[in-house]
């Protein structure tokens, strides 16, 4: 069963295939389940994409 948490002050949205994985990102990264609201959402449900485009650099993890 999918999760979406919303953060109560910044609306920050993010979505877990589960319930544990939702609360513990809650209770470690997000200051506690308190300041978040669960949503279970369906399985057919498509996240929402902001149409940002992030750029994660790639090391090489050679040694030489």
């Amino acid at each position: 069963m999918a999760v979406k948490i919303t953060h109560l002050t910044n609306g920050q949205q993010v979505r877990f295939a589960n319930a544990d994985g939702a609360r513990r990102y809650a209770e470690i990264m997000g200051g506690g389940v308190d300041k978040w609201r669960f949503t279970v959402v369906s399985g057919q449900e498509r996240p929402e994409l902001s149409g940002r485009v992030v750029n994660v650099p790639v090391w090489r993890m050679t040694s030489r």
